[in-house]
C-alpha cells in the first residue's frame, strides 16, 4: 500500500447511522489540535472543533441523503477536515451524479449564508478570504465569536470543495463531466495534469506569500496527484499486458481438480467415524476454508472474463478507473496463484 493511502484512509470507526458507517480520519484530531493551538486558548479550540466537526458531518449527510433520494447507496464515510474522502454518487444519470456531488458544498454555503443573518457586514468582510487567519475581536462576546467561526469555517469548506482537483467535490465533479464529455483514459488523464499543476502552482503560492495553510493543502494534493498518476499508468500498462492473455488455461484446470481432491478427501475423513471431535471441527473449517477459496476464484474470474471482455470489444479507454484497479489486483493474486501451484 502507498504511503498515501496510509494517511487518507487511516482512521477509526465512531458508529453506524442509516447502514453507513462512519470513520474518522486521523487527519482531522490533528486539524483541532492545530486549530486550537492557533487561536491559543483551549476552551475557543473546543469549540472551533466542534463547529468544525459538525459542520464536516452535515457535508457528507447532504452528500448521503441526496445520494439515496436517486437510488444510490454510499456504505463508508471517511470524515476528514475539508469533507469526506469517498466520492458521493448517484445513480443512474450523470443529472443525478451532479445533484449529488453538489450537495455537499451547498449545504456549507446554507450554513454560511444562515450565519450572516446575525453578523453585521464588519464582521463578515475579514473572513470572505478562506487563506486569512481566524482573529478573535478584543471585547468580543463568546455568541459572536461562535458565529463568526461558524461562517468562516462553512464558508472555507464551500471555497475549497469548489476547487477543480481530487478529493475535492468540484475536482470529482469536473472528472466526472470530463469522463462523460471525452473517453474515461481521457478525463482522469486531463484531472491528474490539473492537480499536479494546481498542487505545484499553490506551494509557490502560498511560499511567495507566507502562507502555511495554502503550502500545506498544496502539498496533500500535489502528493495524492502523484499517486494517482503512477496508479493510473500503472493500470493503463496492466491492461495492455493482460489483453493478450488466455486465462482459462490447464494451470487453472490443475487448480480445480487439486481443489476437488481436497475437499473429496476431506469429506471422507469426516464421514468416518471418529472420537476425535477436535480433529473433526479441525477438517471441517479446512474444508469451510477451500469451499471459501473456491467462491473467491470463481468470483474473481468473472470479474476479469468481464473486464477482459469490455477490453476486448471497447479498448482501454473504456475502463473505469475502479477497473484499472481491480484489473491490476486480480492480475497479481493471478500470477501468485500460478507460481504456487
Amino acid at each position: 500500500m502507498h504511503a498515501i493511502d496510509i494517511i487518507l484512509t487511516f482512521g477509526f470507526p465512531v458508529g453506524r447511522l442509516g447502514g453507513v458507517r462512519f470513520r474518522l480520519s486521523f487527519l482531522l484530531p490533528v486539524a483541532f489540535l492545530a486549530i486550537t493551538w492557533r487561536l491559543g486558548s483551549l476552551p475557543l479550540g473546543l469549540m472551533a472543533s466542534a463547529i468544525l466537526l459538525f459542520s464536516v458531518l452535515a457535508h457528507e449527510l447532504s452528500h448521503l441523503l441526496v445520494a439515496r433520494s436517486t437510488g444510490a447507496q454510499m456504505d463508508d464515510i471517511n470524515l476528514w477536515p475539508l469533507g469526506g474522502l469517498e466520492e458521493p454518487f448517484g445513480r443512474g444519470r450523470l443529472q443525478d451524479h451532479l445533484r449529488t456531488l453538489v450537495a455537499g458544498p451547498a449545504m456549507n454555503l446554507f450554513l454560511a449564508l444562515s450565519c450572516m443573518l446575525v453578523l453585521t457586514s464588519e464582521q463578515i468582510t475579514p473572513l470572505l478570504s478562506p487563506l486569512t487567519g481566524f482573529t478573535v475581536l478584543p471585547q468580543e462576546a463568546v455568541s459572536t465569536t461562535a458565529w463568526r467561526m461558524a461562517f468562516a469555517i462553512n464558508w472555507g469548506l464551500f471555497i475549497i470543495n469548489l476547487l477543480p482537483v481530487t478529493p475535492f467535490d468540484g475536482g470529482v465533479l469536473l472528472r466526472t463531466y470530463l469522463t462523460a464529455r471525452f473517453s474515461e483514459a481521457e478525463g482522469r488523464d486531463l484531472i491528474v495534469r490539473l492537480g499536479l499543476v494546481l498542487g505545484l502552482f499553490g506551494i509557490l503560492t502560498g511560499f511567495v506569500f507566507g502562507l502555511s495553510g495554502l503550502v500545506a493543502m498544496s502539498c496533500f494534493v500535489l502528493l495524492l496527484h502523484l499517486k494517482q498518476s503512477e496508479e493510473w499508468y500503472e493500470a493503463l500498462s496492466t491492461a495492455h499486458e493482460f489483453s493478450e492473455l488466455d486465462f482459462d488455461s490447464e494451470e487453472d484446470a490443475e487448480f480445480e481438480s487439486w481443489l476437488e481432491d481436497d475437499l473429496n478427501r476431506l469429506r471422507d475423513i469426516v464421514d468416518r467415524p471418529s472420537g476425535d471431535s477436535v480433529e473433526v471441527y479441525r477438517i471441517q473449517r479446512e474444508e469451510e476454508r477451500l469451499r471459501a477459496e473456491r467462491e473467491e476464484r470463481q468470483r474473481e474470474e468473472q470479474q476479469m472474463d468481464e473486464i477482459l471482455r469490455k477490453l476486448h470489444i471497447h479498448g482501454r479507454e473504456s475502463l473505469s478507473h475502479p477497473e484499472l484497479r481491480l484489473l491490476n489486483q486480480l492480475s497479481d493474486r493471478y500470477r501468485n496463484r500460478r507460481q504456487h501451484h
